[in-house]
């Protein structure tokens, strides 16, 4: 028999065996639990991704547009739903954007789009590369159907834009092309001007916000004085600087098919620039819309321009926003403009024209501007004086659906002189008023409440006072007001953004 200390012993040995082999076990059930637990869970969702890529293969295969934007459908789910697109004779719009496509996802779409119908292919913001363009390029070069290609930042680089050239000098079917946001530079800007000299079918190109510089502007201008197609021409975002610039307006000054559609801005061009730009413009009489926008034009670049402006009766869209244009630069533009039947669109914001400048261009949208819709204003210095040039505006005129005024330091006062003239307003198309970034309190907020009570009929339908100093007391005023619109109005809508 063992003694009675070795029992005792062994007991204590057995005790803490058995805890330790319990506390093993569970934790081995536990764990193999959580195992059959995420496996179920892993399935689930793969179950779930197959169902939901196969509700996006089937609104390709069964609607002639397709929207799959910024559905997180990455590399392999992209592989996936293309293969909807073989001998498909339904789907003619695909958007495919913000998608993370990849490599492979435009490897797989490139050998799905021949037996397809794709009129119009948007793919923005995919990480494509250069890579990926190369294998797109090789289907579009012989491709019958794509007539609108979106690829703006993809990370398209040169080697990319020499890929999309090459193809450019065989296709004949594409008539507008997204390259906005790359990476091509002086080299890829050469390439695609050597392709604009043989293609003559291409009619919209942008190259917004890439690297071109000087040197990619003059490469495009010896292009475009030969080419016969290209109608709308973006180039925002280039630092062409004037150089680059007055090498365009001269190669479009003599040329015989007439632009419609040109951005320039944010390219540091001053008034010698505008100088040739005004050149241009007593050719081109075609043009529709002039963007110049965030350039350094100043009132010089005003005056240079303003004759030809003056002589350019055919545009609908003119922006000049962000020029450090004054009060000056304001009337000389506004004596160019006034007789204008067709500028739907005016865009001066960020200008500093002071109270005296828009009284001098409101002067003129009132009644000599027949077809204006959008007037955009925004930080321009305005001031509770400049409110009453407004004032005076939301009385007379009648056009107008987007009136774009925030950041002019209003304050209550200039609020209060705005919501005299919302009282009064003919202003019935109005559907967007922008009073935000204007210091607007209690005070200036229920004055615009009346206003817009007292003349239900004018309100907006979006009024956006975002940014401002209006406390629980302002909005209650407002959203009040909101509901007698909407009563008196038989259901009009007009929606506050506080």
């Amino acid at each position: 028999m063992l003694p009675a200390a070795a029992l005792a012993g062994a007991g204590l040995l057995f005790l803490m065996y058995r805890q330790v082999f319990t506390r093993g076990a569970a934790s081995v059930i536990e764990g193999t639990q959580t195992a059959v637990q995420q496996g179920l869970s892993h399935k689930t969702l793969q179950r779930d991704a197959q169902i939901r890529l196969n509700e996006f293969a089937d609104r390709m295969r069964n609607m002639p547009s397709a929207d799959l934007s910024a559905q997180n459908l990455g590399e392999e789910g992209t592989a996936y739903v293309v293969e909807a697109l073989a001998f498909n004779n339904m789907c003619r719009a695909l958007d495919l954007s913000k998608n993370g496509i990849g490599e492979l996802g435009i490897s797989a779409l490139s050998q799905a789009l021949p037996n397809a119908i794709i009129k119009t292919l948007v793919l923005n913001t995919n990480s494509i590369s250069d890579t990926g363009v190369e294998a797109l390029a090789k289907v579009l070069s012989g491709n019958t159907s794509i007539e609108k290609l979106d690829l703006g930042q993809n990370g398209i680089g040169d080697a990319g834009a020499r890929a999309l050239a090459e193809a450019l000098k065989l296709n004949t079917t594409l008539l507008r092309l997204d390259l906005s946001g790359n990476a091509v530079d002086v080299e890829g800007a050469k390439a695609l001007a050597e392709a604009l000299g043989v293609n003559n079918t291409l009619r919209a190109l942008s190259l917004s916000d890439n690297y071109l510089g000087e040197g990619g502007g003059r490469a495009l201008a010896a292009a475009l004085a030969a080419n016969g197609s290209i109608k709308e021409l973006s180039l925002r975002g280039n630092e062409l600087g004037d150089a680059g610039v007055t090498a365009l307006a001269e190669a479009l000054q003599g040329r015989a098919c007439q632009l419609e559609v040109l951005d320039l801005g944010n390219n540091s061009v001053t008034a010698e620039g505008a100088a040739a730009l005004a050149a241009m413009l007593k050719t081109q009489t075609g043009l529709t819309s002039l963007t110049l926008y965030m350039n350094d034009l100043c009132d010089e670049g005003v005056d240079a321009l303003a004759g030809a402006l003056k002589a350019s009766k055919g545009l609908t869209m003119l922006d000049l926003g962000g020029n450090n244009i004054s009060e000056k630069g304001a009337t000389t533009l506004a004596t160019a403009l006034k007789g204008h039947a067709t500028l739907s669109t005016l865009e001066l914001g960020s200008n500093p024209i002071g109270a005296g400048g828009a009284q001098k261009l409101v002067d003129i949208v009132k009644f000599d501007l027949p077809k204006i819709t959008s007037f955009k204003l925004g930080w321009c210095k305005l001031g509770p004086q400049g409110a009453r040039a407004i004032s005076d505006l939301l009385m007379f005129n009648s056009t107008i659906t987007l009136l774009d005024l925030r950041g002019n330091d209003f304050g209550n006062d200039g609020a209060i002189i705005l919501g005299r003239g919302l009282r009064s307003s003919s202003m019935t198309k109005l559907s967007e008023l922008d009073l935000g970034y204007n210091s607007i309190k209690d005070d200036g907020a229920c004055a615009i409440a009346q206003a817009l009570k007292a003349n239900a009929d004018s309100a907006p339908a979006d009024l956006k006072l975002n940014s401002n100093y209006i406390t629980r007391f302002g909005q209650v005023a407002l959203s009040e007001a909101v509901d007698v619109v909407y009563e008196m109005t038989s259901g009009h809508e007009t929606t506050v953004h506080f």
